[in-house]
């Protein structure tokens, strides 16, 4: 049995420690573009629906480019409760 330094990450599955982003944004930011060009589609804005779909991806990435932890932030900052809560 190989030893291993306490608090040592272990080699069980390395696909769990790949990145799920692509082209340089997140899945969230993947799919709220997806959802802003398919809403313009069934809403019958299709020029406002192709239009937008690049124009909200390439955004999205400069952001990301310019700030690669904003989104993950706001995100996390979405589902992080205060720590004096009146309500516990």
């Amino acid at each position: 049995m190989q030893s291993i330094r306490r608090g040592a990450p272990l080699p069980i599955n390395q696909a769990l420690n790949r990145p799920r982003a692509k082209l340089g944004l997140d899945l969230s930011a993947w799919m709220t573009i997806l959802f802003v060009g398919v809403t313009g589609f069934l809403a019958g804005f299709r020029i406002t629906a192709v239009l937008a779909f690049p124009t909200l991806a390439a955004g999205a990435w400069l952001i990301v480019h310019k700030h690669p932890k904003m989104f993950e932030l706001w995100g996390l900052s979405l589902s992080q409760k205060s720590y004096y809560d009146p309500r516990k």
